[in-house]
């Protein structure tokens, strides 16, 4: 459970999953495809051990555990609908091979599509950890939008990136364009399938055979 990750040396990619009740995000719930995707860098990319890389990946889970329970907080204290709830979340980590967590966390995405993951422009920003000085004029995130509560999220300098109504209409629209893996099976066919390749139309034993029956062909009008 998201709620309860403890400390572990290693970095690598990990996928949050959510359970709850939410309206948006009821397409995914107890599926196999995650809310979102992501990555923690090793301490050190010359690192060869899960110590030497560090405690990033308990480090990453717990930052976004903190921001679900600052948004569920929020929610519970000003009475709005649809709190997200920490004990609705699950997740799943894997330790990777320093500098192997980049082309996995790609491909994970590539394949799940997340409406949390930032790539697909729908509901991004859980990742944020706030704006410099220098940029508060940066937008709200619709994550920070969708779920309020964090404190520089709150600030009233600031303006939503999208409105509620229009993110949640995003969120059914990419959730219909791509089914969610619903079971093991089909999520276990769907990583095979990423291996299969379609057979050349021209290979070269396909030559060699041609080429060996017009030979035969000929031998044959020849005698």
């Amino acid at each position: 459970m998201l709620a309860s990750v403890s400390r572990f040396y290693g970095s690598g990619v990990y996928a949050l999953y959510y359970n709850g009740a939410h309206p948006a995000y009821q397409r995914i719930r107890r599926t196999e495809t995650p809310i979102y995707v992501g990555k923690a860098d090793p301490q050190s990319s010359e690192a060869d051990t899960a110590r030497q890389q560090g405690d990033r990946l308990s480090g990453r889970l717990r930052d976004h555990s903190k921001s679900i329970v600052i948004a569920q907080n929020y929610a519970e204290t000003n009475n709005l609908p649809n709190p997200l709830r920490i004990e609705d979340f699950e997740y799943r980590q894997l330790v990777v091979a320093s500098n192997a967590q980049m082309a996995a966390e790609r491909h994970l995405i590539n394949i799940f599509k997340p409406v949390w993951n930032d790539d697909f422009k729908i509901c991004w920003g859980i990742s944020k950890h706030g704006d410099a000085a220098t940029t508060r004029a940066n937008k709200r995130s619709p994550w920070d939008t969708l779920h309020p509560g964090r404190l520089w999220a709150l600030a009233e300098t600031l303006v939503d990136k999208k409105p509620q109504s229009q993110i949640l209409e995003d969120i059914s629209r990419h959730l219909k364009q791509h089914t969610p893996i619903k079971n093991r099976r089909e999520l276990v066919e769907r990583f095979l399938n990423e291996f299969i390749q379609a057979p050349p139309s021209d290979s070269s034993d396909d030559v060699a055979l041609n080429i060996g029956a017009e030979e035969e062909l000929g031998d044959s009008e020849e005698g």
